[in-house]
């Protein structure tokens, strides 16, 4: 009786080692699937935010070159006028006598 009672408590202790083996395997198995899903979001977000950044610089890009076009076009404007002044002098208005010293 003895003898039965030791191999039923070595039977179950062998099955629980095992059973305890085959559930950290398993735990296991489910970390490394939860770390690559976790792995291939971060390259997901990564590649998003290279995505966008390019789509920033193209617009930074394309209104630096609006606002250097506008600011050619205001220089050009600008000499325009410069030059018309110069070759037709506008009539100056007669200026006023300057106020006497002494009124208020």
């Amino acid at each position: 009786m003895l003898r039965l009672i030791g191999v039923a408590f070595a039977a179950l202790c062998l099955i629980g080692t095992g059973s305890l083996t085959m559930a950290d395997d398993a735990k296991k198995g489910e970390m490394g699937n939860m770390k690559d899903g976790m792995k291939a979001e971060k390259g997901a977000m990564k590649g998003d935010m290279k995505a966008k950044k390019e789509e920033m610089k193209g617009k930074m890009k394309a209104r630096k070159e609006a606002m250097k076009a506008k600011r050619h076009e205001m220089k050009g404007k600008m000499k325009a006028h410069k030059d018309a002044a110069k070759a037709h002098p506008a009539a100056t208005a007669p200026m006023s006598a300057p106020a006497p010293a002494g009124a208020p």
